[in-house]
């Protein structure tokens, strides 16, 4: 069997210790993966992808690579993230994942721009009074008017006008769809998709070039220098030692020809007080005290700047006037830090924790928050990292396509909120012409992309932490992705709801990895197809259920399927759940003999009196109509006689 399946799996000793961020030795995943292995003839071992089934690009992140090789330590790397967080440290947090954003050719990364010692003496003339926050004044004037535009040049001293041109116009174009797509005619949809390839071609030339460390790391080193004196000013503001009233008053003159010499008061700084402020235009910085305030943002990609905004407190409205606004990092670094209040961020498209050959983050400590945004917002990265970190409070999240932790090439845009019941919806405006008419194209909550066979994709995930959670989205979605990349969704606990209708829940589709993951609660899953932990076409798609009494529903291909030589995974450790399906051919443990030499497909439910519609039965092993697939449902903690499960009691 095992000479079979030789170009897909390779036969080599993988003992569980090596599992790439693997879970303990004692888990029941691990035990439900190695006992049903063992059952079908197989081995975890078995469970790989080599590199050179298609010819290797220079685009690949060296995570995927790790992981396309030993697909089950996508469990590991679940906790790996979760335990990224840091509490009101979000520098913490985007220094881990940066280290995940390595490609395997691009081995030595670039440092950001180095100010030279009359650079780091530059001298303000001083307005403001307060000492800390002049300290911090000084310290982002360094960066933004210093540091990261030089390390923006830094990073693209080798492109030539005309490719840095191609950066935020065509290249632009291979995530930007438009609602009239669907009207157009067979010949102009073929003329589009010529050119998409022709401007994906031309990148691909060059792109190798480009070195996206230098910007990133730039941002991350500006929040650890500013994050320690913005504290300082907040705990001052806070115990009554500074008042916000006396440091806005300033020196109290400033003569009308000299005040671009004075910190805070240079072109594009603005610094407000407690009252309601609206601020209208291109902005490099805003530090606001309070107040129930109005951003009207803009930005022009052709020239490139940080954009840095602190508001301390108060009902905020973030509305974007054009793309590449609200904590948008464009070619640059764009930061928003919102300290509480119920705020609500209004984007265009690149916003909302984007970073496009950049580094973008939205920090918001507390509130009720409403987050709304079109294509490539919410945690999205494309050459760049896009982070957003909500640590408080009920919240909305709404987009349309690739967004809500999207990982484009050589990206990584992840979402990780702490606390509160969430709602998170993505999709619904532009649809999947190619397959449906009634279904559109979501491509977030956790995905990752890459442009085949071009390009490789990068890392997108949702990390929740607690909260009775909603994730609604269509075609491709919830722990999945396409071509070489990583999606993630992982839900810490909560009664949660997951709905999508295609690809989606723990599914990789073409070369690439999708896990969905939820430790607690009595969760439900709904969908049609391609759902559930899938593999489809050399991929590997794990779902993974902890804890709790669940319900899942699918049509066909799904609950532990691989199809075309992928390898599907579905495990349920705990609880008594119910299992729907409508076509029992290709799902409970299904893997189909595409190419000769198989799939695998794996069914695991560990504990629980389970119902089932399908080959599933409670208390049974079964093998389905494929070699090398099937599934069990056994009693790994079997209950004592007052019901209460050996698990439960340790």
């Amino acid at each position: 069997m095992r000479n079979i399946l030789l170009i897909l799996l390779t036969i080599a000793t993988f003992p569980f210790s090596l599992f790439s961020q693997a879970p303990t030795a004692d888990s029941a995943e691990q035990f439900g993966i190695e006992h049903l292995c063992e059952y079908l003839n197989l081995r975890p071992d078995d469970i790989h992808f080599r590199s050179d089934y298609t010819e290797p690009d220079s685009f690949r992140l060296e995570k995927v690579t790790a992981l396309m090789d030993k697909p089950l330590g996508m469990i590991g790397y679940t906790a790996e993230l979760r335990n990224a967080y840091v509490k009101s440290q979000p520098e913490v947090l985007a220094a881990i994942l940066f280290e995940d954003m390595t490609t395997t050719t691009h081995q030595k990364r670039l440092s950001p721009y180095k100010p030279t010692t009359s650079e780091l003496q530059r001298n303000y003339n001083l307005y403001y009074t307060n000492a800390t926050l002049n300290q911090m004044l000084t310290k982002a004037a360094l960066y933004i008017d210093i540091i990261i535009p030089k390390s923006t040049e830094k990073a693209l001293a080798q492109l030539t006008r005309t490719q840095r041109s191609l950066l935020t116009n065509e290249f632009k174009e291979l995530l930007v769809t438009r609602e009239e797509e669907e009207f157009y005619s067979v010949e102009k949809m073929d003329s589009l998709e010529k050119a998409e390839e022709q401007y994906t071609e031309q990148f691909a030339g060059f792109g190798t070039n480009i070195h996206k460390e230098p910007i990133i790391a730039a941002g991350i080193d500006f929040l650890q220098q500013i994050l320690p004196e913005l504290n300082r000013l907040r705990k001052a503001l806070k115990s009554g030692d500074a008042d916000a009233k006396q440091i806005i008053k300033g020196t109290g003159y400033l003569p009308d020809d000299a005040s671009e010499s004075y910190l805070g008061k240079q072109p594009g700084w603005k610094i407000g007080g407690l009252g309601d402020d609206i601020y209208t235009g291109d902005f490099k910085f805003i530090l606001d005290f309070g107040g129930n305030d109005v951003y009207n943002l803009k930005y022009n990609p052709k020239k490139p700047h940080p954009t840095i905004i602190i508001d301390l407190g108060g009902d905020d409205l973030y509305r974007s006037l054009t793309d590449f606004t609200i904590a948008s990092g464009c070619l640059s670094v764009g930061v928003i830090l919102d300290y509480g209040g119920d705020d609500r961020y209004d984007a265009r498209s690149f916003g909302i924790g984007s970073g496009y050959f950049g580094f973008g983050l939205l920090y918001d400590a507390s509130g009720d928050d409403r987050y709304d945004g079109d294509t490539h917002v919410e945690g999205a990265g494309a050459f760049g990292l896009g982070v957003l970190v909500d640590e408080k409070g009920r919240d909305m999240y709404n987009a349309a396509l690739y967004s809500q932790g999207f990982g484009f090439v050589e990206g990584f845009g992840a979402i990780y909120d702490i606390s509160g019941s969430d709602s998170y919806y993505a999709g619904g405006k532009y649809k999947d012409i190619l397959r449906y008419d009634e279904h559109y194209l979501s491509l977030s909550q956790g995905f990752g992309y890459g442009l085949r066979p071009w390009m490789s994709g990068g890392i997108g995930t949702i990390v929740d932490w607690r909260g009775n959670d909603s994730y609604y989205s269509d075609i491709f979605g919830q722990g999945a992705s396409y071509w070489w990349s990583l999606g993630v969704l992982y839900d810490s606990s909560g009664n949660d709801y997951y709905q999508s209708y295609q690809y989606a829940q723990g599914t990789g589709t073409h070369m690439t990895l999708g896990i969905l993951v939820d430790d607690f609660g009595n969760d439900v899953y709904f969908g049609k197809g391609l759902m559930q932990g899938v593999g489809h076409d050399y991929s590997c798609g794990i779902m993974l259920d902890r804890n709790g009494n669940d319900t899942y529903t699918a049509y066909d291909l799904s609950q532990g399927a691989g199809s075309a030589n992928g390898v599907g995974v579905l495990i349920d450790v705990n609880g008594e759940d119910r299992y729907f399906i409508k076509n029992k051919k290709n799902t409970h443990g299904y893997g189909n003999p595409r190419r000769s030499f198989g799939s695998i497909g794996l069914f695991i439910d560990l504990g629980g009196s389970d119902q089932y519609t399908g080959y599933g039965d409670n208390n049974f092993y079964w093998q389905t109509d494929s070699r090398w697939g099937g599934g069990m449902d056994i009693e790994l903690y079997p209950p004592d006689s007052t019901g209460v499960t050996e698990e439960a009691g340790k």
